[in-house]
């Protein structure tokens, strides 16, 4: 498939693919429709699927002095894409980044003076509400301070048939099988085993393309001053 793509040249493709139409139909109005809808769909549930996210990306917001809660998503207080989940934070104070470590509802509640507030934050607090997440920093900052956030980026929702498609490598043809499987499922269409098949295959080459390999790391008083071990050879 070529990319960029329209919404309504995957949409024919994948009604092709599911037999939904022939090779030389194009969808009507109200067919063209419903699949853009049930795009979305899909596109919104490969959101909560943190392999089906291409890679991670920074966004640098301000912290208020004595504010410590924060909307984040499209016109909130922190004006950007409305992260799934936050990976990682840090602050810049006197041109000096300080790591800000995400952490749960739980870990946030044992807190026992959330009003407390000095310069530096340590801690973020990230509640995925919708239509705006919320972000909670504590220690709450004292003065105003620069927040960068890393986040997965998310794909992002189809506005209309005739929008681009610019998606990674793997993912527009992942799509196009994902999209044919569910259209045959609500338009009625017998399921082909084989279509379900390589619309797995399809799903999990990209995915596998999106997994980001991990250093393990231990306890420096363990294994010495670097905190990390080669399992192979037990150094």
């Amino acid at each position: 498939m070529p990319n960029p793509t329209t919404a309504i040249d995957l949409i024919t493709r994948s009604m092709k693919l599911a037999k939904l139409i022939s090779g030389t139909e194009t969808p009507t109005a109200d067919e063209a429709s419903d699949a853009l809808a049930t795009l979305n769909d899909v596109l919104e549930n490969w959101d909560t699927q943190p392999l089906a996210l291409w890679g991670t990306t920074n966004f640098t917001g301000s912290l208020a002095g004595g504010q410590a809660s924060y909307t984040i998503g499209p016109g909130g207080d922190l004006n950007t894409t409305r992260p799934s989940q936050i990976n990682g934070a840090f602050v810049q104070f006197n041109g000096v980044d300080f790591p800000v470590e995400p952490i749960g509802q739980l870990e946030f509640n044992v807190i026992s003076l959330k009003s407390y507030q000095q310069p530096i934050p340590q801690s973020l607090l990230y509640v995925n509400d919708f239509p705006l997440g919320r972000v909670t920093v504590w220690p709450v900052p004292t003065v105003a301070i620069p927040i960068t956030l890393t986040f997965d980026r998310v794909l992002t929702q189809i506005s209309s048939l005739a929008t681009a498609i610019n998606y990674p490598p793997g993912a527009a043809l992942a799509l196009r099988y994902e999209l044919a499987k569910q259209l045959a499922v609500e338009f009625g269409a017998p399921l082909d085993p084989q279509l379900v098949q390589m619309a797995a295959d399809y799903r999990a080459d990209y995915k596998r393309a999106n997994k980001t390999p991990f250093k393990a790391s231990y306890d420096m008083a363990l294994v010495g001053v670097y905190g990390t071990g080669n399992w192979r050879t037990g150094g």
